[in-house]
Parts: C-alpha cells; sequence; structure tokens
C-alpha cells in the first residue's frame, strides 16, 4: 500500500493519483525499493464460511475492504474474496458491502460485468465473493505500460467494454459512480470488465445530500462534484476521464488537492489528449472531449452512442497535417490549462472566509489586482470550494462600459437566488427591505406580491 503524503490515506500500490485528495503520488513519493510481493495484512483469514472458502494469498486493499485471491473447495474453482473492516464504521461499511452485492446481483450474468458468486458474514464483517480476474485491472496495466499509457487501439478497446457494461447496468437503472482504473478489471482473454459497484445506486435515489463527494476526484463529473443527482450522462463523463488517461498516461486534470482538480471539472476545458499523445487522432478528440463535455446534454445520449463514437473514431480517415504556420498559430494550447498556482495564502485566505461564513460570520472580501493576473480564476476556485462545503453561490459581473444598471452584480445575483427562492422564506429574509430591494429587482414585487417602494 502507498501512503499520501498530503492526507496520510492508503492507496493501492502503483497508484498514481490519491483516491481521496487527488494528490499525484508519483511526484510526492522518493525513490523506492525494488517492489517486492504485497504481503497480507496482520490478522488475515485462512478460510472462511466454515472452510468453504480457504485463502491463498492477498490481493489487494481499499475502501475499507480486504481482497484474497481464495479457493471455493465446494465448486472447485478459484475466486476473488473481499472481505469488509467494519470496525468503527460497521453501519457505513455494512451498507456498502450490501449495495454492492445487490448492484452486482441485479446485473446477473453479463460478459462485461465482474460476476459475484456468494455473499456472506465473518465474525460480523461482511463479505463478497466475485469472478477472479487473473488479468489484473487497468490501474496495474498502465502503472507497467511505457508512460503510463496504452496504445490507441487497446485503450480504446477497453472503453469500448466499458461501454458495453454501461449499457447494461444503465438499462437495469443502476449508475456506477466510480468508475476509475482500478475498477476495470481484465478477463484471461483481455476483455474488460466493469466491477465494485460498492457506490452504485439507482437513478431516482442518486441525489445526495449538499457537501457531500462520492466518488473518485480525478474521475468526477462536475454534477457529481457538487452533490447533484448522478445519472447515466455522469457514468459516461468518468469514461471520458478514464480513456483519457490511457490514451495520455495522466487524467484530464491535475492540482495540488481535491478542491482545485474539482474546480478544474467545472470551469476548465482539458487540453485534446492528442497533444499528450500524437497518436491519438483528431476524430476520437472529439469523441473524449463529448465525454467530458461540463454540461450533461452535451455529452452522448447513451453509453451505446458512446461506443458508437469511439469505435468509428478509429476508421475514419485522418485529417491533413497541419501546415508550420498553422501549427504555431497557438504556441500555448498543448499546455494544461487550469493549473493553478502561485495563490495559495490567498487562497487560504479565502477559503477561512467561507468557512466563517458557514459558521455565521460572514465577510466581504475584495480581489484586486491588474488584469491578467488571475482574480476570475481565484473567485472560481473560491466558489468551487464553497459549493463543495454546501453553500449556495451565485454570481454578478460588472460592465467596463458606461451605461450599467445602479448595483448591477448584486442585482444578477439576487435574481439568481429568487428564481428558485421559497416566497415565504424570501419574505422572512428581506423583511421590511423587500419594498427597496423591489426597486432594484422587480421580480421579488412579483413573487412576493408587493409594491415597489416609491421614489
Amino acid at each position: 500500500m502507498a501512503a499520501c503524503p498530503g492526507c496520510g490515506n492508503e492507496n493501492r500500490e502503483g497508484a498514481r493519483f490519491c483516491d481521496a485528495c487527488g494528490t499525484d503520488l508519483i511526484e510526492e513519493q522518493a525513490p523506492s525499493a525494488p517492489e517486492q510481493p504485497e504481503a497480507a495484512p496482520e490478522g488475515a483469514p485462512s478460510e472462511l464460511a466454515d472452510g468453504r472458502y480457504r485463502v491463498r494469498r492477498f490481493l489487494g486493499a481499499g475502501g475499507r475492504k480486504r481482497v484474497y485471491l481464495a479457493e471455493d473447495t465446494e465448486l472447485g474453482r478459484e475466486v476473488a474474496l473481499a472481505l469488509f473492516d467494519t470496525e468503527g464504521v460497521g453501519a457505513s461499511i455494512r451498507a456498502r458491502a450490501t449495495r454492492e452485492a445487490q448492484a452486482m446481483r441485479k446485473l446477473g450474468d453479463n460478459p462485461h460485468v465482474v460476476r459475484v458468486y456468494d455473499t456472506g458474514e465473518e465474525e460480523g464483517d461482511p463479505f463478497i465473493v466475485s469472478e477472479y480476474m487473473p488479468g489484473g485491472d487497468v490501474e496495474g496495466m498502465l502503472a507497467d505500460a511505457p508512460q503510463r499509457r496504452l496504445e490507441v487501439e487497446r485503450a480504446v478497446e477497453i472503453a469500448a467494454d466499458v461501454c458495453r457494461a454501461l449499457e447494461h447496468a444503465h438499462a437495469r437503472n443502476i449508475i456506477h459512480r466510480d468508475l476509475k482504473p482500478a475498477n476495470i478489471w481484465l478477463d484471461e482473454d483481455g476483455s474488460a470488465r466493469l466491477g465494485d459497484f460498492g457506490l452504485a445506486t439507482t437513478e431516482g435515489r442518486s441525489r445526495l445530500s449538499g457537501g457531500t463527494l462520492v466518488g473518485t476526484v480525478a474521475y468526477l463529473p462536475p454534477e457529481q462534484a457538487l452533490g447533484e443527482a448522478a445519472g447515466p450522462h455522469s457514468d459516461l463523463y468518468s469514461l471520458g476521464a478514464l480513456l483519457y488517461e490511457m490514451l495520455t498516461g495522466q487524467p484530464p486534470f491535475q492540482g495540488s488537492d481535491a478542491v482545485a482538480i474539482i474546480s478544474q471539472h467545472l470551469h476548465s476545458d482539458p487540453v485534446p489528449p492528442s497533444r499528450l499523445n500524437p497518436a491519438v487522432p483528431e476524430a476520437l478528440d472529439r469523441v473524449v472531449l463529448g465525454l467530458l463535455a461540463k454540461l450533461k446534454e452535451d455529452r452522448p445520449a447513451d453509453a451505446a452512442e458512446a461506443r458508437g463514437a469511439l469505435e468509428a473514431a478509429l476508421v475514419e480517415p485522418a485529417a491533413p497535417e497541419p501546415s508550420g504556420e498553422e501549427r504555431a498559430e497557438n504556441p500555448l494550447d498543448s499546455l494544461a490549462g487550469g493549473i493553478y498556482v502561485g495563490r495559495e495564502r490567498e487562497l487560504g485566505v479565502m477559503r477561512e472566509a467561507v468557512d466563517g461564513a458557514l459558521a455565521g460570520r460572514g465577510r466581504l472580501l475584495l480581489l484586486t489586482g491588474e488584469p491578467g493576473i488571475g482574480k476570475t480564476r481565484a473567485a472560481e476556485e473560491l466558489s468551487t470550494y464553497a459549493r463543495v462545503q454546501g453553500a449556495r453561490v451565485y454570481w454578478g459581473r460588472c460592465r467596463e462600459e458606461e451605461g450599467a444598471p445602479a448595483y448591477w452584480p448584486w442585482v444578477q445575483a439576487i435574481r439568481a437566488y429568487i428564481r428558485d427562492a421559497d416566497p415565504v422564506a424570501l419574505a422572512w429574509q428581506l423583511g421590511g427591505g423587500a419594498a427597496e430591494v423591489a426597486k432594484l429587482v422587480p421580480e421579488i414585487a412579483e413573487r412576493l406580491e408587493i409594491e415597489p417602494a416609491g421614489e
């Protein structure tokens, strides 16, 4: 296991980014000694279910779950045995194990989904017995690949198999919510299977409370990052991030912490994969960027459409090579936009202000400086942090030219707020000042059925 230097979270050996905070583990870790076989943790069981499952060796761990290669002595086959540790968090871990087992059983026998054979409990800890995948997972494949990236055709093959798994899952109203390399497993023939449905949910039950993050930040759809309802389009965004990493060796967005990465999911456009890997054809660029669209409606309609686009991208004729003049038109477009550095102190002050506001201590902050120094980006970072913490964020923008209405930024923010505000709560919040504010924002008079104050 690899401990994250940023947050201390235990990640599987070879992982590039921390599952919890997004820290780049490859850059942060000092060169390690030659890899040794991973030893089983202390207290590892030798058998479960009254001797039916005999543990052979330890495979790995993650998310309070330890996975072992075991022998099913009753049916004479190798299986993967996942044993959950419920100490201190019994109810939540048990719920996750139950959710994973129910989802995977509902999916049944599909050639692109890891099969579940059995479930049970051992000394109060739940376990799941599933199909053993001898080919390992895509995370391990990337760790062994040159530059951590796959051949274009191989990456598309895996992505197409994941699409087939999503077609099957979405048809049964199951949303995975945690697509990433460590959850894509490889069969003996090299075909990919989707596993680990521990965060899966039905589309109708996928809305989360504000401030609750579900998933892994490097592959997190914008709507899921903000605790909004996840749906089939959310899994397609994560598929885009997964495919991006298989093609380029890195996720579409990187940052110093989870909030910085989420901010890029919300506000930044990814660099086309071909800028990092010239072997990626332009047609595939378009498919990947379409999967990574910020708005759900701009992504493919479903997993079947995404698979068709992926397969077609490999046979579309290549576009002519750009001329030297065209190639040099924008020398900065190959840089990873969205990496935000040099404002850590300012961001720290602003985040403290948000924390204080959520605790009831409001503040007014003013960002000043010359154009182009990053004021808008800093405001976007702050907006992301506030929304992840469960706050509502409303924007108002100034006009540079003359003739802007009075208090224009505040008018825009108030208008955005009252669109969804409950009229009773709005009347209570504005109190005796409602008529005065209605002079600036006439929509308030309509919502509250009052007359604006006179001149």
